[in-house]
């Protein structure tokens, strides 16, 4: 219960920066592709706390560690629509990209750790489920702060005809918030935002010193010996091909998957489709109800089918959905709404499934875990600013990068098959080859 109220404080994070992308460009004075390179901090800062994770974890208590990081991304989430300057604020992010990058691998590599790779298949995936619970609420905590403000006048030039039709559509359907107090004394309304969200890792941060104090860790422990992994990790050499492909693969998946949610608010209120703010905000939360959904249903399918099968279906299905949405979707309104619900729903499976397709073959439970915050972290980290620079030209621009991703992430899960299978006739074991490990079965 603990690490899943992290998870959707963590989700509060990781979604917040897409409906305020505009509001936060409009703090610092810069347009859309250059604020966007706060996107590259905070992947930047994932793949230290990723990486540093495995260290960590050996030498400290891990119910503590989750606490103090917490409260930190806690500060980092409260101190960023305060800032003005934009490297300032890359910073900003990138720490709490460090933060999000430890609670994400840490606490994943505990549940596998304490259930075991066949055992934790469930868990995972409800793992992966709260974070979405998180970025669900987090558009709709912005939306009423972003109506205070004008949200066209920082999209691209090109957008001047869509900012004519907005405006005349807010004019009339929107309270004029010209006097609030909020302006009145300076303060950007999307402070209020982002200090709930704040709020929330605070409470999180209580819950795990408590639970620190307790000494749960110790306990779940000792009822779960049965299951626990107690695989010993292989050489490097013996699976670098392997960790690269897996890399590679979490280098598309999370950034389509980041892309997607980053800016579609930005794109829906920028491109031919000219949502107002508050379509905006509802469009970038269905996606997450699309996502959150898809987890939820990926907790039973994880205890049915193999994850193999899981993935293939969803690449099928996010491929599928992009070609559609890049077609029809900018000009057919309620194409791009029923495609963000289930771009969302195929793509919510792909990444804990692949946790577990890769933990098959070797255990990643221990100094390995960091290989899918690598290949996540480096995917947004170079993807999602190229993403800004295409948007500068073209807000639906994104959309094709988008399609890009699903189509690369299909042909690298084929090479991981292939590399698996070669790894597996040199001598590695699968785990239906372990004693401990029993294959659910259809």
């Amino acid at each position: 219960m603990a690490i899943s109220l992290a998870r959707i404080g963590s989700g509060l994070f990781i979604s917040i920066h897409g409906p305020t992308l505009l509001s936060l460009a409009d703090n610092v004075g810069e347009e859309v592709s250059t604020v966007s390179w706060l996107f590259a901090g905070r992947s930047a800062g994932v793949l230290a706390g990723g990486i540093a994770t495995g260290f960590i974890m050996k030498r400290v208590n891990a119910v503590y560690s989750f606490g103090a990081t917490c409260f930190l991304l806690a500060l980092m989430v409260t101190a960023t629509p305060w800032v003005v300057d934009l490297w300032l604020l890359v910073v900003v992010v990138l720490i709490g990209g460090i933060t999000f990058g430890y609670l994400d691998a840490g606490m994943q590599a505990l549940v596998l750790q304490i259930w075991g790779e066949e055992k934790s298949r469930p868990h995972i995936a409800a793992y992966h489920f709260t974070i979405a619970v998180g970025a669900f609420f987090a558009p709709l905590i912005a939306q009423p702060f972003l109506k205070e403000q004008d949200q066209q006048e920082i999209c691209p030039e090109d957008s001047d005809n869509c900012k004519i039709v907005q405006t005349i559509a807010n004019n009339s359907t929107v309270p004029n918030y010209g006097s609030t107090d909020a302006e009145t004394s300076g303060v950007n309304p999307i402070v209020w935002s982002y200090l709930i969200c704040g709020v929330v890792l605070v409470v999180v941060t209580i819950i795990f010193v408590v639970l620190g104090l307790l000494k749960v860790e110790d306990r779940v422990r000792e009822t779960k010996d049965e299951v626990t992994e107690d695989r010993e990790e292989e050489g490097v050499s013996k699976v670098l091909v392997l960790f690269i492909l897996v890399c590679i693969y979490y280098f598309f998946c999370v950034a389509g998957e980041t892309a997607y949610q980053s800016y579609i608010y930005s794109v829906s209120i920028c491109s031919e489709l000219c949502f107002t703010p508050t379509n905006g905000t509802w469009i970038n939360s269905l996606y997450w109800l699309g996502f959150g959904s898809g987890r939820l249903v990926g907790i039973y399918l994880m205890t049915k089918f193999k994850p193999k099968t899981i993935i293939i279906v969803d690449l099928c299905g996010t491929i599928a959905s992009m070609i559609i949405v890049c077609i029809f979707g900018e000009w057919v309104a309620g194409i791009t709404w029923a495609v963000t619900f289930l771009f969302g729903f195929f793509q919510a499976t792909i990444y804990p499934a692949g946790v577990s397709w890769t933990s098959q073959y070797t255990n990643m439970s221990g100094h390995y875990i960091f290989i899918f915050s690598a290949g996540q972290a480096l995917g947004s980290m170079i993807l999602l600013p190229f993403g800004g620079f295409l948007f500068q030209l073209d807000p639906f621009n994104v959309m094709y990068l988008i399609l890009g991703c699903t189509v690369s992430n299909a042909i690298f899960f084929g090479a991981m098959i292939i590399e698996a299978k070669r790894h597996h006739t040199k001598g590695g074991k699968t785990l239906e080859e372990n004693d401990y490990y029993t294959e659910t079965k259809m």
